[in-house]
């Protein structure tokens, strides 16, 4: 293996495994060790890898024998409640740090995590929202920063991911797995991400209601659908629905909304399929009729990586940092803004609705 090579390991193999296989397409970086208590979850990530021609890597039953070992770099995928432990666990010993989403899990853990962070300024840390690398993500916020779209009076941004009905049972997810108990508001980072990541922004106050209606009999205690809407500290309106309690295919869907112009994206096609539509001042003739952008979450020519093509530049850009030693966009500070939001609406449901204000750390 050549010297200047980037070994990166990953824990968690159930989501883990593939994030960290669309590592192969950038030369930069080698899975070289993998990590999961279940024994299950490392023979069928060891099939995935050797699938795609992944055959060095090593697979290991503890987070500690995978420190151990000589990767540089890491990706934390493991359940979503406890990310902030591990992350601090392979900065000390040393490594890059990919950390799935949600970076945190309660208000507590925003500091934690940012001292964590900064006590280890020669490592990269980098938040794996792959929803900020959609094509049409980068094709809005650069048409935003060239005042296309002028000031943003409002934007929207809706995650609805359910199970169909006819595959409702008991064992959907094991017992404890944060999917049952965590509220699907707090789970906002897939369309908050793209939104701030737009707008350069941030989020100050939030109110937010929950649904009480059950809709998979056998998790009738989770609030699988919530709404919040958020003022910006540039005075925008961000309102965000997520929803796992809802019959309707998994999709992703944003709009903004602005005094120069506004962009969509289009409903009646699949996320990965969808083409914006536009309203642009600067166009003539679109004030009444929207403009057909033909850009999807993938670059034209693109036909590799998963999650419309997300994880693939989300790797890429994550090695590109660590080869670079270039501080990430989605780093510790974007982190805490595009998940604390979430957190802060779920207690402002669980307190009626209020207004709750969200600190800058």
């Amino acid at each position: 293996m050549k010297e200047n090579i980037i070994k990166y390991g990953v824990i968690g193999l159930k989501r883990g495994a593939d994030v960290a296989i669309e590592g192969r397409y950038d030369k930069r970086g080698a899975l070289v060790a993998a990590c999961d208590r279940d024994p299950e979850a490392r023979e069928n990530a060891k099939k995935l890898f050797e699938k795609h021609g992944i055959t060095e890597c090593k697979f290991y039953e503890t987070f500690e024998e995978l420190l151990a070992t000589d990767i540089d770099a890491v990706i934390i995928a493991t359940d979503a409640v406890c990310h902030v432990p591990y992350v601090i666990g392979a900065m000390n010993a040393g490594k890059h740090v990919l950390c799935e989403i949600p970076s945190i899990n309660t208000v507590e853990e925003a500091k934690i995590l940012k001292d964590a962070v900064e006590s280890h300024p020669d490592l990269i840390y980098m938040a794996g929202e792959n929803c900020c690398f959609w094509a049409f993500v980068e094709t809005w916020k650069r048409m935003y920063e060239e005042g296309q779209l002028g000031e943003i009076v409002y934007a929207e941004g809706e995650y609805l991911h359910s199970i169909d009905p006819k595959n409702f049972a008991p064992d959907n997810y094991p017992k404890g797995h944060w999917r049952i108990t965590n509220p699907a508001i707090k789970y906002i980072t897939h369309e908050m991400g793209p939104l701030l990541y737009i707008l350069n922004d941030r989020c100050v106050s939030v109110t937010c209601t929950e649904s009480n209606i059950v809709y998979n009999p056998y998790f009738p205690e989770k609030n699988a659908t919530g709404v919040a809407t958020f003022k910006t500290a540039k005075g925008t309106i961000l309102h965000i629905l997520i929803s796992f309690g809802t019959y309707i295919m998994p999709d992703h869907n944003f709009r903004l909304c602005g005094t120069r112009g506004s962009v969509e994206t289009d409903r009646l096609k699949k996320y990965t399929e969808a083409h914006t539509f536009a309203n642009l001042q600067d166009v003539p003739d679109t004030f009444k009729t929207k403009l057909d952008i033909p850009v999807t979450t993938r670059y034209e020519g693109e036909t590799e990586g998963a999650h419309g093509g997300g994880d693939k530049k989300m790797m890429s850009e994550f090695l590109r940092c660590i080869a670079e030693n270039q501080k990430p966009a989605m780093d510790v500070d974007f982190a805490i803004r595009m998940t604390m939001p979430g957190i802060l609406a779920h207690e402002s449901a669980v307190r009626g609705g209020i207004p709750v204000e969200i600190p800058e750390l």
